[in-house]
């Protein structure tokens, strides 16, 4: 939950400098049903399910959601963030595939979020581990108990906020279709340029030529 509060806070940014979130709708983001699959088996193990699924297959299904994530971000991996995002996730991915299926929580930043201890017959997708393996990449930090939202995460999550954040800035800023862009523009206006010094030096300088009406007569023609 976090994580998705703070990436809302990430999109408010851009509304509060001037992008235009409704431009998100026009991302072409390939095979989103992939992330919504994603979300939706992990509240149906995590949250409804429970310890009624043996241990063994939650922590199975933890991993494959996120393979799942992995498949659809590289399916949108020309997406500005995108891999960004892949890098938060790999983070986290590699720290829960190290421990089991478990991500690792600090006992430290456990206790500062005020979670009490998990009995070991319950299955939660982090937890405190003993003898954790890449436990840098777990859930050291913590949200403290009587702040809104207090609970753990991870340098995985910070990354994946950051990258979410960054899309949203880049594809709410990009120019509206048929706007020339700053390369553009700047094209333009040099091209304007050449094309005024060359009237200056063909067309804007006073010009005038002399012609004979007959012979022994001269006259100047001044330009209007």
């Amino acid at each position: 939950m976090i994580v998705v509060v703070a990436t809302l806070l990430g999109l408010l940014s851009v509304a509060l400098t001037g992008g235009r979130l409704r431009r998100l709708a026009e991302l072409d983001l390939r095979h989103l049903w992939i992330v919504w699959a994603a979300i939706v088996v992990q509240t149906v193990i995590f949250e409804v399910v429970g310890s009624s699924v043996p241990e063994v297959a939650s922590q199975v299904v933890h991993l494959g959601t996120y393979a799942m994530a992995f498949a659809f971000l590289w399916l949108n991996r020309r997406v500005p963030g995108t891999l960004i995002v892949a890098a938060g996730a790999a983070c986290n991915g590699a720290a829960i595939a190290a421990n089991g299926g478990v991500m690792p929580a600090s006992a430290a930043a456990w206790a500062r979020a005020g979670h009490p201890p998990v009995p070991e017959s319950t299955f939660e997708n982090s937890n405190v581990v003993d003898g954790a393996r890449l436990a840098f990449l777990g859930d050291v930090f913590a949200v403290p108990a009587g702040w809104p939202l207090a609970n753990v995460f991870s340098v995985g999550d910070v990354v994946i906020v950051v990258g979410a954040t960054y899309l949203a800035h880049r594809c709410c800023r990009r120019p509206a279709p048929g706007r020339p862009t700053a390369p553009q523009q700047a094209s333009t206006s040099s091209t304007r340029r050449s094309t005024n010094a060359g009237e200056a030096s063909t067309g804007v300088l006073p010009r005038w030529t002399t012609t004979s009406s007959r012979p022994g007569t001269t006259s100047v023609n001044w330009p209007s």
